[in-house]
């Protein structure tokens, strides 16, 4: 009977498998770990770091903000623009109603700076009736010395101004005027000059049936690498073909 106990309980023993014990480690050895762990995650950047990430950062921002200002400044050139034509079309209209109601038109090519106070072909005089009303008026853009920027200014005179009087001052109806950049040369629209006859639509040396008015402004705020802004027109006085003295509006009043 004991040797059968003793087999019994031997093969017991050999059907467990025996597991290893595993050491406890003691507390402070687990809080001194723990808090050697804390204290790595909280070490954060290094210095190379972040100046490469405040690189990056400075670098964008530096194109973001490039691309809104570059932005902003063609909106308000283009502001600009928009606002400097509409006021020259203006004076365009007006100048429009009196050549195509004028009976005589004068060639600006032989317009006097001592008639008109402005270079040749910067200055228009028609003779023009409106509502039976006849008047001699004057258009010229003039210059102040060391100024690229002029004015359009306009006047009025009646043709028996010598007997009676009845010249009105220049007044001003835009801005900003600028000249083109070159000499003129008609055959090239960026040389134009604010007022000028083509050779084949001169009646005479003095006498235009058809006029080229060119105006070119530009706001002074806009950019200097900007494009003035630019409103050409060709017109036609209907009543020149009839006929009237070419010098029915000289002599010119003292500009």
């Amino acid at each position: 009977m004991a040797a059968c106990s003793r087999s019994s309980s031997r093969r017991r023993s050999v059907g467990r498998v025996r597991r290893p014990r595993t050491r406890r480690r003691p507390v402070h050895e687990i809080l001194r770990r723990a808090r050697a762990a804390r204290e790595s995650d909280d070490r954060g950047y290094t210095l190379v770091e972040l100046i490469v990430v405040m690189s990056i950062f400075v670098g964008l921002m530096a194109i973001v903000f490039g691309i809104m200002l570059q932005m902003a400044r063609q909106t308000k050139d283009n502001l600009a623009r928009t606002e400097a034509a509409a006021q020259v079309r203006i004076s365009l209209m007006q100048i429009d109603r009196q050549v195509r109601s004028g009976n005589v038109i004068s060639d600006p090519k032989q317009e006097s700076s001592s008639e008109s106070g402005a270079d040749k072909y910067y200055s228009l005089r028609v003779y023009t009736q409106t509502d039976g009303v006849y008047q001699c008026v004057q258009w010229r853009v003039v210059f102040a010395t060391g100024n690229d920027f002029g004015r359009l200014e306009y006047r009025s005179w009646k043709p028996s101004w010598q007997a009676t009087g009845g010249v009105d001052a220049w007044r001003v109806v835009a801005r900003d005027i600028v000249r083109p950049a070159k000499a003129l040369d008609k055959a090239d629209p960026t040389t134009w000059p604010p007022f000028f006859v083509e050779d084949n639509q001169a009646e005479t040396s003095s006498n235009a049936q058809t006029i080229r008015v060119t105006l070119r402004v530009k706001d002074p705020d806009q950019s200097e690498g900007s494009k003035p802004a630019t409103v050409t027109s060709t017109l036609t006085g209907r009543n020149t073909i009839f006929g009237y003295p070419a010098d029915t509006c000289s002599p010119v009043p003292a500009p």
